[in-house]
Protein backbone atom coordinates (compact mmCIF):
# COMPACT_ATOMS: atom_id res chain seq x y z
CA UNK A 1 0.00 0.00 0.00
CA UNK A 2 0.85 3.52 -1.01
CA UNK A 3 2.14 6.12 2.13
CA UNK A 4 -0.92 9.09 2.49
CA UNK A 5 1.15 12.10 1.05
CA UNK A 6 0.11 16.15 0.98
CA UNK A 7 -1.62 17.83 3.23
CA UNK A 8 -2.06 16.21 5.99
CA UNK A 9 -1.90 18.46 9.22
CA UNK A 10 -5.66 19.29 10.41
CA UNK A 11 -5.57 22.99 10.39
CA UNK A 12 -7.00 25.54 13.40
CA UNK A 13 -9.82 27.32 12.63
CA UNK A 14 -10.15 30.49 15.18
CA UNK A 15 -13.52 31.17 14.21
CA UNK A 16 -16.94 29.40 12.87
CA UNK A 17 -15.77 28.37 9.31
CA UNK A 18 -19.49 27.96 7.95
CA UNK A 19 -20.11 31.68 8.37
CA UNK A 20 -19.76 33.80 5.29
CA UNK A 21 -16.05 34.34 4.79
CA UNK A 22 -15.04 37.80 3.27
CA UNK A 23 -11.99 39.36 2.05
CA UNK A 24 -11.95 42.81 0.55
CA UNK A 25 -10.44 43.26 -2.78
CA UNK A 26 -10.12 46.45 -4.32
CA UNK A 27 -13.57 48.30 -3.65
CA UNK A 28 -15.64 45.34 -3.50
CA UNK A 29 -15.90 42.17 -1.28
CA UNK A 30 -15.02 39.01 -2.15
CA UNK A 31 -16.24 35.46 -0.67
CA UNK A 32 -13.29 32.74 -0.23
CA UNK A 33 -12.87 29.74 1.82
CA UNK A 34 -11.85 29.58 5.32
CA UNK A 35 -8.29 28.66 4.27
CA UNK A 36 -7.96 31.80 2.37
CA UNK A 37 -9.62 34.10 4.86
CA UNK A 38 -7.13 32.53 7.63
CA UNK A 39 -3.92 33.39 5.67
CA UNK A 40 -5.47 36.91 4.03
CA UNK A 41 -3.58 40.00 5.59
CA UNK A 42 -6.25 42.80 4.73
CA UNK A 43 -9.54 43.68 5.81
CA UNK A 44 -11.52 40.49 6.19
CA UNK A 45 -15.54 39.90 7.67
CA UNK A 46 -17.56 37.20 8.76
CA UNK A 47 -21.64 37.15 7.95
CA UNK A 48 -20.77 41.16 7.51
CA UNK A 49 -19.32 41.62 10.93
CA UNK A 50 -15.32 42.87 10.95
CA UNK A 51 -12.57 40.17 11.99
CA UNK A 52 -9.94 41.02 13.17
CA UNK A 53 -8.33 37.38 14.84
CA UNK A 54 -4.77 35.87 14.04
CA UNK A 55 -3.29 35.23 10.18
CA UNK A 56 -1.76 32.22 9.33
CA UNK A 57 0.97 31.07 6.72
CA UNK A 58 -1.69 29.47 3.97
CA UNK A 59 -2.03 25.69 4.82
CA UNK A 60 -0.07 25.66 7.96
CA UNK A 61 -0.70 26.17 11.98
CA UNK A 62 1.81 28.93 12.19
CA UNK A 63 0.63 32.53 13.15
CA UNK A 64 2.13 35.22 10.64
CA UNK A 65 4.30 37.54 13.02
CA UNK A 66 5.20 40.65 11.26
CA UNK A 67 2.92 40.58 7.82
CA UNK A 68 5.10 42.38 5.53
CA UNK A 69 2.69 42.33 2.35
CA UNK A 70 -1.18 42.87 1.95
CA UNK A 71 -2.35 39.64 0.33
CA UNK A 72 -2.39 35.60 0.87
CA UNK A 73 0.67 34.92 3.36
CA UNK A 74 2.67 32.44 2.21
CA UNK A 75 5.49 30.71 4.09
CA UNK A 76 8.72 31.50 2.65
CA UNK A 77 6.62 33.33 0.29
CA UNK A 78 6.07 30.57 -2.16
CA UNK A 79 2.45 29.59 -2.81
CA UNK A 80 2.24 25.79 -2.13
CA UNK A 81 -0.68 25.26 -4.54
CA UNK A 82 1.85 25.76 -7.62
CA UNK A 83 3.89 23.05 -6.43
CA UNK A 84 1.00 20.77 -7.51
CA UNK A 85 1.60 21.05 -11.33
CA UNK A 86 1.20 17.52 -13.25
CA UNK A 87 4.42 16.75 -14.32
CA UNK A 88 4.39 16.35 -18.43
CA UNK A 89 3.47 13.12 -20.46
CA UNK A 90 6.83 10.94 -20.59
CA UNK A 91 8.97 12.54 -18.41
CA UNK A 92 9.22 9.10 -15.61
CA UNK A 93 12.40 8.47 -15.34
CA UNK A 94 13.79 4.42 -15.16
Amino acid sequence: MAEKTGDLIKLKYDFNDSLSCEIQSGDSWVRVTAREFRSWNGERRLQKDPYNGNIYYYATNEIVKKPHKQGLMFKHDVDPRQAKQPRPRGSFEF
